[in-house]
């Protein structure tokens, strides 16, 4: 079954579980147990332990304590190549994502997010978002306030920007956004149900209307394990 080709055997025993797994179950299957994988591809207990922990790392599996081993469910794709609400796009991948809570708070005093937006009161929405019924995301959006009046008795759907699209006729045409790993911290990782220091993504979007007026402020963090980011790229000329 395997080579003796100088490629570690839990090397090649991770990519010969790996292909069963895209071909043989789907995401949150169980998978064998430690000793039923041992007859199946006749190696050791250490190799079969070495290639399961490599799958564990890459996201590939999952261990839960006294249940076993399941497959992972794959990352939501978002490509980030043009501006769209994460509703709008998972909703085209045939996932549905849920606000679970949201919080309303009108910011007067010294923040930094009004000197981008350049306005007197700040708009702060900060929703709990569930993806799939999993915990996702903590989102916050910071809009000017006066751009959005009585948004708290109006706001009822899923999609913000398809929101403020349709209620207020704010548009977005550009956005600049930075995405950076961090951390989780104590009160992140009660909310998401991780533990704490888990990875989380972090992404900052700043985003302008057609006269290239900051509109708009995100300041997102989402489970790494449940996320990858897209970007079309092109020559520099």
């Amino acid at each position: 079954m395997f080579e003796n080709n100088g490629i570690p055997l839990y090397v090649q025993l991770k990519h010969k579980l790996l292909k069963d797994i895209e071909t043989n179950y789907k995401p949150n299957d169980l998978l064998p147990p430690e000793s039923k994988l041992i007859k199946i591809y006749k190696v050791s207990r250490i190799t079969v332990r070495k290639a399961m922990d490599e799958l564990d790392r890459e996201g590939v599996i999952i261990k839960k304590q006294g249940k076993g081993t399941f497959v992972k469910d794959k990352k939501i794709l978002y490509d980030a190549s043009s501006i769209g609400s994460f509703a709008q796009r998972f909703s085209k991948q045939n996932h549905s994502l849920q606000t679970k809570t949201i919080e309303y708070e009108y910011i007067n005093t010294e923040h930094y997010v009004k000197n981008l937006l350049r306005c007197d009161t700040l708009l702060c929405i900060r929703r709990f978002r569930v993806l799939d019924g999993v915990p996702f995301a903590l989102m916050i959006n910071y809009l000017d306030a006066k751009n959005a009046p009585n948004i708290q008795e109006n706001f009822k759907i899923q999609s913000l920007y398809t929101f403020l699209k349709e209620e207020y006729n704010i548009e977005f045409y550009k956005a600049v956004e930075t995405v950076e790993a961090r951390a989780a911290t104590k009160q992140e990782a009660k909310k998401l149900e991780i533990k704490e220091d888990s990875p989380l993504l972090s992404l900052h979007r700043l985003s302008y209307d057609e006269k290239m007026q900051p509109i708009e402020f995100s300041d997102i963090v989402i489970k790494a394990d449940m996320y990858k980011h897209k970007i079309m790229l092109s020559r520099e000329k």
